[in-house]
Formats: C-alpha cells, sequence, structure tokens
C-alpha cells in the first residue's frame, strides 16, 4: 500500500520517505502529482515498459506481415515503398 503525502509534509521528511519500501504519492493542493519510489522498482517499471513496447511493436509487425501476404506483397515491395517514402 502506497503512502500519499503533501509537498508541503514531504519537503523536511524527505530522507525518511526516501528509505521507505512503499511507493510514496505527493501532492499539490491534494491533486496527486508524483510518485517517489525506491530504485529498484524504477528500473523494474522502465524495463517492464521498454519490454511491453518491444512486444506490442512485435504483435503489430506480425499483424503487418500477415495482411501484406494475404495482400500479395513480398517484403521486396515493402522495403521499396518505405524508401519511396523516406525519400518525400
Amino acid at each position: 500500500m502506497e503512502t500519499i503525502i503533501g509537498i508541503n509534509e514531504a519537503r523536511p521528511r524527505l530522507s525518511s520517505l526516501i528509505d521507505s519500501d512503499r511507493p510514496v504519492i505527493i501532492t499539490v493542493n491534494s491533486e496527486p502529482k508524483s510518485v517517489l519510489v525506491n530504485y529498484e522498482e524504477y528500473l523494474r517499471l522502465k524495463n517492464a515498459d521498454k519490454y511491453n513496447k518491444q512486444l506490442i511493436l512485435k504483435s503489430s509487425l506480425n499483424k503487418f506481415r500477415v495482411r501484406a501476404k494475404e495482400s500479395g506483397l513480398t517484403e521486396k515491395d515493402v522495403e521499396e515503398e518505405i524508401d519511396a517514402f523516406r525519400t518525400y
């Protein structure tokens, strides 16, 4: 469970908040503005986000390949279209 704390209350307690094992949601005018997490959790989330983006790209490319094949397009056709587009 996370801790929710206002920015004015967080400032003098920053050292103890950094040592917390739980995420700390920092609010400004009662609105959530930031989350303080330990570095290991940050790295885990960053790597998970990167992995998710790779999966989405891979899935999109696979769908594109299936549709291209169904339409009779070859990889060479696609490469030529991409090259033509890049010259614009």
